[in-house]
């Protein structure tokens, strides 16, 4: 149940094609579906590819845009046919406004930018009355809260120099923010799957394990903040890139994003024992996910202009999830009343796949004032396994459609205003293991509008 944890960019820039990443920075490289880290992006190169800092206008350029997403997802319970539907019923679980503020300025051989990214934010609220807070052990409808949200941050500062007269060369380090709301609720036979995995352990397990009447488990970390949650964590990460000009006409680029280095996550919550009567054993405590980090990704771009006013992009991201959150380490520590001291630790297989994704786009400028961009991205493979899929976290998006015009209103100020529908096939989990009880299938789609204003002085 908790597959919702690992982030995503989200974690890091570029091509978002994977959680709740939302897909590209900036009005240029959003218009390209993620694409552009070949491509001349303004100040949002600083988490796209530094190097491309050099590609922008001499001077200063400052950029804001807002994104908001707008999720719709469904979860279905194949045993029982009933659905469970998203709903905005917490603080800022949906939909999302994900601000960006960046400064970059551009001299003959060098260049630099900072800025401020919320590199994702996603979230569920499925209430307390869904099958997803009933237990199978019982049938226990246990009244508790099913829901996730995931937020990062990342303030990036960039530097870039022109090596060659056909090579530029650029490096930026991020002071990363991971933040993490969850309720869920384990079945009983989930937790024993855990106990006989040996995947759990610790006195709270054995006294909750040892219980006849167990009917679940439930763990609530929620901070009802617009931005911190309620499991959290800093650190650093950062990346490099390199862009090497082909012939005039085209570009060829390549970045890299490093792991990033975040201390453990860690919060106050619950946990909540529940037998098959409904009696609630609640036990505060400090939970700490150990070692979550964001993963690592390789880019490889191309940028050519076909005519004066017309180019193309094309990018391919590889991010290395299975690495990082093939299994998540998850503890916690009861802090007071009868249990003080007790410990649980589970490892959590959370079964994500390593993805390729790539992304095509387009940009035409129609004339002085007007700019036209269109963009799709696509991941080849699905990024959790059937088995670990779960309603905690259903939304794989794999699919972003994008269009954006930007208008030049002035010489030196722009405003653009675009648009990305993205989609993904339904997911089938088979049902019967640590994820989910019973068989479940869920799909999702979003539309996430979006506004930007870039000056250049």
């Amino acid at each position: 149940m908790l597959a919702f944890f690992a982030l995503a960019s989200i974690s890091g820039a570029t091509t978002a094609v994977e959680l709740g990443r939302i897909e590209g920075f900036g009005p240029v490289s959003r218009g390209f579906a993620g694409g552009g880290v070949a491509h001349a992006t303004g100040a949002a190169a600083i988490i796209l590819n530094p190097a491309e800092l050099l590609s922008n206008k001499r001077g200063h350029e400052f950029m804001v845009q807002v994104s908001e997403i707008q999720a719709t997802i469904d979860v279905r319970n194949k045993q029982s046919h009933e659905n469970v539907h998203t709903a905005n019923l917490g603080n800022n679980r949906g939909p999302y406004d994900l601000p960006e503020i960046a400064y970059s300025y551009r001299a003959d051989k060098w260049a630099f930018g900072i800025g401020i990214f919320a590199a994702a934010g996603f979230g569920i609220e499925y209430g307390r009355d869904s099958f997803l807070s009933t237990t199978t052990t019982g049938n226990v409808a246990t009244g508790l809260e099913v829901s996730g949200r995931l937020t990062a941050l990342r303030i990036p500062i960039a530097l870039a120099w022109q090596a060659t007269p056909a090579l530029r060369l650029g490096a930026a380090l991020d002071i990363v923010n991971l933040g993490i709301n969850i309720a869920t609720l384990y079945d009983a036979k989930q937790v024993r799957m855990l106990m006989q995995q040996d995947r759990a352990s610790g006195g709270l397990v054995s006294v909750v394990g040892a219980l006849p009447t167990l009917a679940g488990v439930h763990l609530n970390f929620i901070k009802d903040h617009p931005i911190s949650g309620g499991l959290s964590g800093w650190g650093i990460g950062g990346r490099v890139g390199a862009s090497w000009q082909i012939q005039t006409e085209t570009t060829l680029s390549l970045a890299y994003e490093f792991e990033t280095q975040l201390s453990d996550l860690r919060g106050k919550g619950q946990l909540t024992a529940v037998d098959i009567l409904n009696n609630h054993i609640p036990v505060n405590g400090q939970g700490r996910f150990n070692d979550m980090q964001l993963p690592a990704a390789f880019v490889l771009g191309v940028s050519h202009k076909v005519k004066p006013n017309l180019s193309v992009v094309a990018d391919m991201r590889r991010t290395f999830w299975k690495h990082m959150l093939g299994d998540a380490r998850f503890s916690y520590q009861a802090e007071g009343g009868l249990f003080d001291g007790q410990t649980l630790n589970a490892i959590l297989p959370l079964g994500f796949n390593n993805i390729t994704s790539v992304s095509l786009g387009a940009e035409w400028s129609a004339n002085d004032s007007w700019i036209f961009r269109s963009g799709i991205s696509h991941a080849i493979q699905q990024l959790v396994k059937d088995e670990n899929f779960s309603g905690t976290f259903p939304t794989l998006t794999r699919n972003h459609f994008v269009i954006n015009a930007s208008y030049r209103f002035q010489p030196q100020h722009e405003l653009t205003l675009g648009c990305t529908y993205a989609w993904t096939p339904a997911v089938t989990n088979p049902g019967n293991n640590i994820s989910s009880i019973p068989p479940i299938k869920g799909r999702n789609y979003q539309i996430t509008p979006v506004i930007s204003y870039r000056i250049g002085f």
